[in-house]
Formats: C-alpha cells, structure tokens, sequence
C-alpha cells in the first residue's frame, strides 16, 4: 500500500512553523496534524528563517508585557507576603534583573596565600622563595 504525499499551503507550514518556534516540533505536530519530519525540515528551512526570528521577537514582545503585569500584581502582593516569600522574590528578583541588564549572575573569587600577610612578611617569603635552589636537587638513589 502506497503512502499518498499530503502538500500543505503556505498558511498550513508558517502555522506549524511558528507552533515548533512557540513549543517544540513534536507540540506543533500535535496541534496542527503535520508529522514531525515535515516540520523539522521547515523549521531547518532558510526559506522561514525570517518567520522564525519574527515569532521570537514578539514572543520576547509578549512576555515583556506579561512580566510587567506580573511586577505589577507581586507589588501589590507585597505588604501581604511571609517574610520567607519576600526572600525568595527578592532574590529571583535580583538575578532576573542582573541577567536582563546584563549585569553579572554569578560571582568567583580568589585568594593567594600571601593576602592576608603585611609588606614585610611578603617581602621575606620573597626573599626566601629567591634563596631556594632554581633546580630539584638530585636525591641518591632517584633516577635522573
């Protein structure tokens, strides 16, 4: 039994297009019917490289509007809060707020040995690290 080939207009693969770009291929293959193959190759398409970009943006359109809602309702929520949900949100808050400003989201520190010693003690390590011998000295009995 031969498979019959389904053609799809142009409406029918932006849809399912702009449906992977929103979800996943395999949400989009759901919805729309279209199997997952088909989509994939669309979505690798250059030809609807422009519409996925488009549909990125105004999704980012989209949750910008929503996350301001969202400001707005946890603002009004605050003077209700436990002090433990006022940490927790003061913190989310903080990161998303560093991660869209493109501020830092994490931080690394380092220490030497010698921070937490005075100009002098540092200049005696110095000193004695300069004394000691350039090369190993050869023990009896090591291989050389």
């Amino acid at each position: 039994m031969a498979t019959t080939r389904r053609r799809y207009t142009k409406a029918e693969k932006a849809t399912a297009v702009i449906a992977a770009e929103m979800a996943t291929v395999a949400a989009a293959s759901e919805a729309t019917g279209i199997p997952e193959s088909s989509i994939r190759y669309w979505c690798d398409s250059p030809k609807y490289a422009e519409l996925r970009a488009k549909t990125r943006e105004e999704a980012a359109d989209g949750f910008s509007v929503l996350m301001h809602l969202a400001m707005q309702r946890l603002s009004e929520l605050v003077p209700q809060m436990e002090p433990r949900d006022l940490t927790i949100l003061l913190g989310v808050s903080a990161e998303k707020s560093q991660l869209l400003s493109g501020g830092p989201t994490n931080r690394t520190e380092t220490r030497s040995l010698a921070d937490d010693l005075d100009d002098n003690e540092k200049r005696r390590l110095r000193d004695w690290i300069d004394s000691l011998p350039s090369e190993p000295a050869a023990t009896e009995g090591a291989p050389v």
